[in-house]
């Protein structure tokens, strides 16, 4: 009777040793199956093409009534918002300058009637070299004329954008020799007065300024004379 007693023990005891080496068998088969899992692993990358984003507006302080013989003054400035890292350009035209006999500001109701153009500008094909802009004193027509130039002291590109080969290191509303001017081009050849180029891009808006001249003689026939000019600014 004892020794039946002890054998059973005895034979109990073996199973759980063989039921824990199973256990450990088991778990260590569990456990690498679970490193073989995060062996594997995967790399994504992320990629977005930003569009090019451009809005362009005018602001124009325009002439005051004329005085024959006594120049005029106004301006209208160029505001340009962009990401273009590339750099933008402006080009101008007058959009009745091919009407009629090649004039710019014309009479209400009378177009046949008009106000002179300096020499329609012409830029170099390089910045570094001159157009055909010229001083006050070397304006056709005595001076009697609608002329045009880009100012150097509002622009807040400053060289990037402005050429003073082309207009001049001085903002002067007398003669001087430093302030250049040139006609406002014909809408079938928009001429390029500014480029900013890859050195310019802001988060905030470009202001640059376009100074016109005016002036006319004393036989100039009365009434209000109107000139439209069309801005187009572009990314480089």
């Amino acid at each position: 009777m004892n020794n039946s007693s002890f054998s059973f023990v005895y034979a109990r005891q073996i199973d759980i040793v063989d039921f824990t080496k199973s256990l450990i068998i088991t778990t260590t088969l569990f456990m690498g199956v679970i490193l073989a899992m995060q062996a594997y692993a995967a790399t994504v990358t992320l990629s977005v093409i930003v569009n090019t984003s451009l809005t362009f507006n005018t602001a124009t302080d325009n002439f005051t009534t004329i005085q024959p013989g006594t120049a005029v003054y106004a301006t209208t400035t160029l505001s340009v918002l962009t990401n273009d890292t590339a750099g933008w350009n402006i080009t101008l035209s007058g959009d009745q300058k091919n009407s009629q006999p090649q004039n710019n500001l014309q009479l209400n109701g009378a177009t046949s009637t008009q106000i002179s153009d300096q020499t329609e500008w012409v830029p170099a094909a390089a910045t570094s070299s001159a157009g055909n802009a010229v001083r006050i004193s070397s304006l056709v027509n005595s001076g009697n004329v609608l002329a045009f130039r880009v100012m150097s002291a509002s622009s807040t590109n400053g060289a990037p954008f402005l050429a003073t080969s082309w207009w001049g290191t001085a903002d002067n509303y007398t003669d001087n020799a430093n302030t250049l001017w040139a006609g406002i081009p014909s809408s079938t050849v928009q001429r390029r007065v500014g480029n900013a180029g890859s050195g310019s891009y802001s988060s905030t808006a470009h202001l640059n300024t376009v100074l016109y001249y005016l002036n006319v003689s004393a036989s100039q026939p009365t009434g209000t004379y109107n000139a439209p000019i069309t801005y187009t600014a572009t990314g480089n």
